[in-house]
């Protein structure tokens, strides 16, 4: 045995590692410890089993809440609203309770920072929850009431309660490539070899190889193209659900009534299993189009924001002045064509024709219609808004339950919290677009039948809910 003696040297502490400082061959590595979105997305990898029980719970609490919406109407909307303040509070509670525990992160400040400021943020969403609910009365005791046709619909067709499931499906397969590919891509980069030299008594000096890794900061800026891509293909398997949604919606409207009973004499029979068909045999392109231009929109929005954002840096006020105008411009563009786009969509699924056609009828419809239109949106996010965010909340509840202790729950919370919106939204989109293809088909039956007040294939209680709901009554009278 020979002792050998080491001078004592400065160290850079990260996490639970010490690296040696002022060494050169060193300094790849310490940049590699300290890459703190390298750190956020390895995380991502290591809670499959927390995304796995998230995933239960969202689909669960979808499914439930549909079924309660389904048996309870109006009254659930405002049960929904109570309970989800109270898991506001409770979750808030919970998270400072996190903030003040200095045990739980006691060598990384940077998360506990960050459940700080988690906590001060769902503080601030339960009193703004609460102040939005009180704003949105009137639109959820209207939703209410369009619950009610929307559930008729739904009792005749229950088969259309299980099409969320196939855009379930399609989500999870999405959202696991979509973890795995950004996990590849942050983790990227080569592995090199260094002879560290460190001065001791005797010997002198001793030589210790060491491997450290070089990231691929390159290869990290495909991210943006990646996520581009998320984006574009969820809003594709959105899309998909509602399609089919409004494909059997419109069969239902445009069938006779019975005439011994209120039901419709549906033709084709299982309108259900014909709009699944129609939908991934012609309407495929259709969607991908759809889904298309509103991502590059976006996108495009985005670019601007970010070029807004540094030239408020600048000196330069004809820049900054050029690039708030392009965010206007871009911010109006997007907010129309996102509503002419949804109605194409919704008209190709009731007419079987062409995008172009469809989004020229769509702008004619909300250029005649834009009073009923404008209500037709407040009522279509209204009734399911609370089922959204029970859903949203409850998911992020059950997560953060599971979670190992000392695991970061950032990025994994976000990723948690899209993901169980985009399943709640392919739940409760059941009954949004239900409302919305029922309106839409009267106004079509109205257009074709000679205008205001000559729809035939409506019900007597829809007709009469729209002319006491959605028309001015002016228009009434006259």
């Amino acid at each position: 045995m020979r002792n050998v003696t080491f001078q004592t040297y400065a160290t850079h502490t990260w996490a639970y590692i010490c690296a040696p400082a002022n060494v050169p061959t060193e300094k790849t590595l310490i940049a590699q410890l300290q890459d703190s979105a390298g750190r956020f997305v390895g995380v991502l990898d290591k809670s499959w089993k927390v995304y796995g029980i998230s995933c239960l719970v969202a689909v669960g609490s979808a499914f439930l809440y549909l079924i309660f919406l389904r048996l309870f109407g109006s009254f659930a909307v405002i049960l929904s609203a109570f309970g989800i303040e109270g898991i506001l509070v409770y979750s808030s509670y919970r998270l400072i309770v996190a903030s003040a525990d200095p045990t739980l992160y006691p060598s990384d400040p940077v998360m506990a920072q960050s459940i700080q400021a988690l906590s001060i943020i769902t503080c601030c969403s339960a009193i703004i929850f609460l102040l939005l609910v009180m704003y949105m009365a009137q639109r959820l005791i209207l939703a209410g009431i369009f619950l009610r046709h929307a559930s008729c619909v739904l009792a005749q067709l229950p088969s259309l309660l299980f099409v969320p499931f196939l855009t379930f499906g399609l989500l999870v397969g999405l959202f696991v490539w979509g973890i795995k590919v950004t996990v590849s891509i942050f983790g990227s980069g080569s592995i090199t070899w260094n002879i560290a030299t460190v001065t001791a008594s005797s010997p002198a000096t001793i030589h210790i190889m060491t491997e450290s890794f070089r990231v691929d900061k390159v290869l990290r800026w495909f991210f943006l193209y990646h996520l581009w891509g998320m984006y574009w293909t969820l809003h594709f398997n959105l899309s998909i659900g509602e399609m089919i949604t409004t494909t059997a919606v419109s069969i239902w409207y445009f069938s006779e009534n019975g005439k011994k009973t209120s039901k419709k004499r549906l033709r084709p029979s299982s309108p259900v299993a014909y709009a699944v068909q129609s939908t991934l045999l012609k309407h495929l392109g259709t969607l991908t189009f759809s889904s298309a231009i509103g991502s590059l929109t976006r996108l495009s929005r985005s670019v601007y924001v970010k070029l807004q954002d540094r030239s408020e840096l600048d000196a330069s006020s004809s820049i900054e002045f050029f690039t708030k105008c392009c965010c206007c411009c871009m911010w109006c563009f997007d907010s129309c064509l996102r509503y002419v786009r949804k109605e194409a969509v919704y008209i190709s699924a009731i007419q079987g024709s062409g995008y172009y056609h469809s989004a020229k009828l769509a702008y004619a419809l909300l250029s005649a219609n834009l009073v009923r239109y404008g209500a037709l949106d407040r009522i279509g996010h209204a009734s399911v808004f609370m089922g959204k965010l029970i859903v949203s909340v409850t998911t992020c509840l059950a997560f953060w339950l599971y979670l190992d202790k000392g695991t970061s729950p950032i990025l994994p919370l976000a990723i948690t919290v899209i993901f169980s919106f985009s399943v709640a939204h392919a739940f409760m989109t059941i009954y949004e677009t239900t409302i919305d293809a029922l309106l839409i088909c009267f106004t079509l039956d109205e257009s074709i039948h000679g205008g205001r007040g000559n729809a035939v294939y409506a019900t007597g209680s829809l007709t009469e809910s729209v002319n006491q709901h959605l028309r001015p009554k002016w228009q009434t009278i006259l």
